[in-house]
């Protein structure tokens, strides 16, 4: 489902900054998947799809003091993005330099070989097509193998789960930040490699706090059987998070994208949380907290899903 925003012109701070998280979040996905950042996520480019006057985003017209700090952190967050999104355009450039560089140098090493040797290249070429045949049938089986992966009526599951990488020597390393990176990038690295399966696929992304019921969900819940199963089992709380997995998902060939959103009242996700002590994996009740108020709901009218399943819990 693809709708086109539609912003109504502001009446007071609350609506600016309401338009212009929105107009963020559409923004920096367009940079992300256009790899451009100049006219497309910069303070002006978002302020001017808000229709918001740039002199109210930098605090220049006297807001309140609650909205003049919202004002400020929603700086920040742009000008983080933009940061960030220019120093990964140049790590890839210098990337593609190096990719070139080894790039000349196995040619003239190839040249060499073809003078001395023509019939052995040929020869060469010939295994190494057949090594890549029997190396993407090989990857084909892993990733039917692993990640979780069981079968419904021949069709696999596939659970992509970042939390998995956080326990390391048994330990649930929650605050760890670099271990969280390090276990999202591979978490995006594994689901990129499953949707380019040439299969009828459908992935469900979960949308819920900890504690929500998601993992529970995923070791009862029967799954449609006509189609391949990808399942995102982490919080996706805001529809910035929500949008990476979706434009990931929207290169597969014929994809269907499911939400799920999981609603559960307070006291019972922390009544789950204080039993997980015994398992290493309690988390500050504050965080808790935190995290339930950045849950945004799902907006049927702007973002991608196919459909949206509710489970609601006391």
């Amino acid at each position: 489902m693809n709708f086109e925003p539609m912003f109504l012109k502001p009446k007071d701070d609350n609506d600016r900054l309401n338009n212009l998280e929105l107009a963020y979040t559409l923004k920096t996905a367009e940079a992300i998947r256009t790899g451009k950042l100049r006219t497309v996520a910069t303070m002006d480019a978002i302020c001017k799809v808000a229709l918001v006057d740039p002199t109210y985003a930098y605090g220049h017209k006297n807001p309140s003091k609650k909205d003049l700090k919202r004002y400020k952190d929603f700086q920040k967050k742009v000008n983080d993005f933009a940061k960030d999104f220019k120093r990964l355009q140049k790590e890839s450039e210098n990337e593609v330099e190096e990719k070139k560089d080894l790039l000349k140098a196995t040619r003239e090493q190839l040249f060499k070989l073809a003078i001395e040797k023509n019939d052995l290249i040929n020869k060469y070429q010939k295994l190494l097509k057949q090594n890549k045949s029997l190396e993407s049938e090989a990857l084909e089986t892993q990733l039917t193998n692993t990640a979780s992966s069981s079968r419904v009526n021949d069709n696999t599951i596939n659970v992509i789960c970042p939390d998995e990488t956080l326990t390391y020597n048994d330990q649930y390393n929650f605050y760890n930040n670099e271990l969280r990176e390090k276990a999202w990038n591979e978490a995006r690295t594994k689901f990129q490699k499953l949707m380019k399966r040439k299969i009828a696929q459908r992935v469900f992304l979960l949308v819920g706090i900890p504690c929500s019921g998601k993992s529970t969900w995923i070791e009862k819940r029967e799954l449609i059987s006509d189609r391949h199963a990808v399942i995102i089992d982490a919080t996706n709380l805001t529809k910035g998070d929500r949008a990476e997995w979706i434009m990931l998902a929207r290169k597969c060939a014929d994809i269907k994208i499911r939400a799920v959103l999981f609603l559960t009242d307070f006291s019972t996700i922390k009544s789950r949380n204080s039993q997980r002590r015994n398992q290493g994996k309690y988390i500050d009740v504050s965080i808790l907290e935190a995290k339930e108020k950045n849950l945004q709901p799902i907006d049927v009218r702007f973002e991608d899903f196919d459909e949206i399943e509710i489970i609601r819990e006391d």
